[in-house]
């Protein structure tokens, strides 16, 4: 990518995380493996990551509706893989594991019911003709590499075409000054605010790997492993934090006391898990407060 201007590096990234949806589309539309909704949402992520990182050279108006039509497709791939998470982190670890046998029965059932209501929602935004369409122009848009038109103004030509080294240097820069600053007030920060947090780590890791070829060595691997890190202790925190807005419409209208005790254990047991991820993350936070980002010792 070193040898790349920036707009060639954006159409390469976004075909790239484009392809990786695609393929894994047929996974989740069959729901054979549940890494097919997790990876084409990764996809989508990285893609509005993308357009969000080069904003700063490519006018917002050629990306506003990319943008939309992705968070669409998330969000209508949201729930399910919602479905995903509780069953496979929050019943399945616990099978066998309480007294409340019959309860944890009646609750697999009821996730897994409401789970198959959500692959048929799936599978009919995937069929769908806005998401066909999606596929189709956005496709086209890359490979004519429609953000770049010869008769734009000089002052724009020339801010795709600059080095994407330094580009990708200023860009990290950013990224990581907004998620130090997100993260600045550790001791007091709420569950919505943790929420942000994790938010910008995921733009900061999404940017790094961008530009992770321009940068090669342990230094920046090791950068990369101890944000992941981070981000998967925050993952698991947010998963406890919004588990009643997972698990309380599965048990409307339940009146079974041993659903409830099993759903009281799950909650307990996700909540013991919150409480030792939350040490973790404030000792892994402060470590990485203080490591030296690689990129810097390139310019």
């Amino acid at each position: 990518m070193n040898r790349h201007g920036v707009s060639d590096a954006f159409g390469l990234i976004l075909q790239h995380d484009l392809e990786a949806m695609c393929g894994w589309a047929p996974v989740a539309y069959e729901n054979s493996d549940c890494e097919g909704i997790h990876q084409m949402r990764v996809s989508l992520r990285r893609m509005r990551s993308a357009l969000s990182v080069f904003s700063r050279v490519i006018a917002p108006d050629l990306l506003s509706l990319w943008s939309d039509d992705m968070r669409w497709i998330a969000n209508a791939l949201g729930p399910a893989r919602d479905m995903d998470v509780f069953l496979n982190e929050s019943i399945s670890p616990l099978a066998g594991k309480t007294p409340f046998t019959h309860g944890e029965q009646v609750l697999r059932e009821l996730t897994r019911t409401r789970r198959d209501q959500l692959q048929l929602q799936l599978q009919q935004t995937l069929n769908s003709q806005r998401y066909q369409n999606f596929i189709k122009e956005f496709s086209k848009w890359l490979e004519n590499h429609g953000w770049f038109q010869w008769d734009m103004p000089a002052r724009d030509r020339l801010k795709m075409t600059q080095s994407v080294r330094d580009f990708a240097i200023r860009t990290l820069d950013r990224r990581l000054s907004k998620t130090c600053q997100r993260g600045k007030d550790l001791a007091s920060m709420s569950d919505e605010q943790l929420h942000e947090l994790r938010i910008e780590c995921k733009k900061l890791r999404y940017a790094t790997d961008f530009f992770s070829t321009l940068f090669p060595g342990d230094k920046l691997r090791n950068f990369v492993q101890n944000l992941k890190a981070i981000q998967n202790i925050l993952g698991l925190m947010n998963d406890v934090a919004v588990l009643p807005s997972v698990i309380d419409p599965l048990l409307e209208g339940v009146s079974d006391p041993e659903v409830l005790r099993f759903a009281g254990a799950v909650f307990g047991w996700r909540a013991k898990g919150y409480d030792d991820a939350r040490k973790l993350f404030e000792m892994r936070w402060s470590q990485f407060m203080v490591t030296s980002p690689p990129w810097q010792h390139d310019k």
